[in-house]
């Protein structure tokens, strides 16, 4: 079948893209990313569509008005009306929420294709909900991926859209019960936990040539992330962390904490080296893909029932291995530590407890668990 998927940057849709190629169907996959550079993610260049140049001077006003929701709103009416105007006939469309509306509109008027909204973070409403209680200046929008995401601009068109596509796909249980508590139908929502490059992410050995940390946490130092408390556990417990990511919020100064700011996703596992256990005490996640990179790696994860985590916990059979913190307090988050650093004191040589990972969270299991979806759905 045809398939037109629409992100803005790479995302899990590229990888959702040249897995559903691989299926053997026709797939076009519109970004402004550039071709090469998703050619060296492995999608190949006849599938990219890319609107990298038409798109330059929306980016360079993102970044100049140090993304001010204007430029956002700006971003998304282009992005939506080009890909609404000109993509090519298809039988399923595929876009990113928030981004895309004109566009959903167009595929089902134009070719009466089946449409899914990738959703990756929870209920449009759940997250404005959240977000309305961080501590920080919320008319900042210095660092924060969240901003234009809960701005009544947004929240219209994903309410919108919520009722228009006929599917919502999403990646773990936690995001459905957010959806099901604004009611929204459970018959629309296609759970499918995302995948990811296996090869990037090996079983690892714990570098005891350089200096070793007792947590990792990599993404976004943030309020939404849960920092606060992770920051007070290691605290508690005199823990050593090694932060990977950008930061929404200061970067504790203390002699126990090392970040090391952003960097390329090839370079992560050489991080995940240094650590014997990777936390993540998200309050809002759709499914983090780090915590499915410190899975492949071996690290014993530490989450929030907020994360995905219990998806991926159920979805292997050495569950012990996964440990999700409740209620959401510190002590609580101190207690599932200890436990994780206990596990991986167990740990020597090479760290590896899933035995069938290719056949889960690969990007290969997550794109052929779409495409079986998508079979059922057009030959019911």
């Amino acid at each position: 079948m045809k398939i037109n998927i629409a992100a803005s940057g790479r995302f899990h849709l590229c990888d959702l893209a040249k897995e559903l190629e691989k299926q053997g169907h026709e797939v076009r996959f519109y970004s402004y990313v550039p071709t090469k550079r998703l050619q060296k993610f492995g999608l190949k260049k006849k599938n990219s569509y890319s609107l990298f140049w038409i798109m330059l001077p929306v980016l360079a006003c993102i970044k100049l008005s140090n993304r001010a929701v204007w430029s956002m709103k700006l971003e998304w009416f282009v992005l939506d009306h080009i890909v609404g105007l000109f993509m090519k006939k298809c039988d399923v469309f595929i876009a990113m929420s928030s981004i895309y509306s004109y566009a959903f509109k167009q595929a089902k008027k134009k070719f009466n294709a089946k449409t899914f909204l990738e959703r990756g973070s929870v209920h449009a409403l759940a997250l404005k909900e959240l977000y309305d209680k961080q501590k920080f200046d919320r008319n900042s929008t210095k660092n924060n991926p969240y901003y234009s995401l809960v701005s009544d601009y947004a929240i219209k068109r994903e309410l919108e859209m919520y009722d228009f596509v006929d599917y919502i796909s999403i990646a773990s249980s936690s995001v459905l019960d957010t959806f099901l508590k604004y009611q929204n139908k459970k018959e629309k929502m296609f759970i499918n936990p995302y995948g990811v490059d296996l090869s990037m992410f090996p079983p690892t050995k714990l570098d005891q040539s350089s200096q070793t940390y007792d947590i990792i946490m990599v993404g976004n130092w943030s309020w939404m992330k849960g920092c606060d408390l992770l920051e007070e556990a290691c605290k508690k417990l005199n823990l050593t962390l090694l932060h990977v990511g950008s930061c929404a919020m200061p970067f504790p100064k203390h002699k126990n904490f090392t970040d090391v700011g952003r960097i390329d996703q090839s370079q992560i596992s050489n991080y995940l080296k240094k650590a014997k256990i990777f936390v993540l005490p998200s309050r809002q996640e759709g499914l983090a893909l780090v915590q499915l990179q410190a899975i492949s790696s071996g690290l014993p994860l530490v989450c929030s029932k907020y994360t995905g985590g219990e998806t991926l916990k159920n979805m292997i059979n050495n569950s012990k291995w996964i440990t999700v913190f409740t209620p959401y307090t510190v002590d609580s988050l101190c207690k599932s530590i200890q436990i994780s650093l206990e596990l991986a004191d167990t740990q020597s040589d090479v760290r590896s407890y899933v035995n069938n990972i290719e056949s889960i969270f690969s990007t290969e299991a997550y794109g052929k668990r779409y495409n079986d979806f998508l079979m059922k759905l057009f030959h019911e």
